[in-house]
């Protein structure tokens, strides 16, 4: 969060300004192999529609794990990428993922130049070794922001909160969400406990 609090004094705005011109919730709901998690819940608990939705795009677990994020609002580019000068907008306080860009994933052993064909810094055969040990602690900084979000819950990690997003599902948009959706999702899940 302190590179969010960056960002914000960068643009010399409020951190509600802020939240609501740049940024929208993301829901990623990840396969879970049971409800042993203050994140995860039971597919019963989705709403029908966005099941059937899950399991066209091969969602195949009992167990949805809801993993909620803060993302920047998308458009054909970075909403941060300058056209005209070709360059990144708060490049003096860019966040760690775009560093790392295109070596950052939440999954091991990924073909870059097939995920980002757009890139040509994804044509590099293998990252360094200075991506991957930021991409470890990256990894390692997202678990400690799970675990914080499922202890003390979304609205008491994040004091400004978009207040509509997008679910997400193998890296694509599969439907929208408000937050006082995924709050009731987040509830629904901590009752299972």
């Amino acid at each position: 969060m302190n590179a969010e609090l960056s960002q914000v004094k960068f643009f010399k705005l409020s951190p509600g300004q802020f939240t609501s011109i740049y940024t929208r919730l993301m829901v990623q709901l990840v396969p879970f192999t049971s409800g042993n998690h203050p994140l995860a819940l039971h597919s019963s608990m989705i709403p029908q529609e966005l099941w059937k939705k899950l399991q066209a795009a091969g969602f195949d677990k009992e167990y949805v794990m809801v993993l909620p994020m803060i993302g920047f609002k998308k458009q054909e580019y970075c909403v941060f990428f300058n056209p005209e000068t070709f360059g990144c907008n708060m490049h003096a306080v860019k966040p760690l993922q775009c560093s790392l860009f295109p070596f950052a994933s939440a999954q091991d052993n990924v073909d870059y130049s097939k995920a980002y064909d757009f890139c040509e810094l994804a044509t590099i055969t293998s990252p360094t070794k200075y991506t991957t040990a930021q991409q470890q602690l990256q990894r390692s900084a997202m678990k400690k922001y799970f675990d914080e979000v499922a202890e003390k819950g979304l609205n008491n990690v994040w004091h400004v909160l978009p207040q509509e997003g997008d679910v997400v599902f193998n890296n694509k948009k599969i439907a929208e969400i408000t937050l006082a959706q995924l709050n009731e999702w987040l509830t629904w899940a901590g009752e299972g406990k």
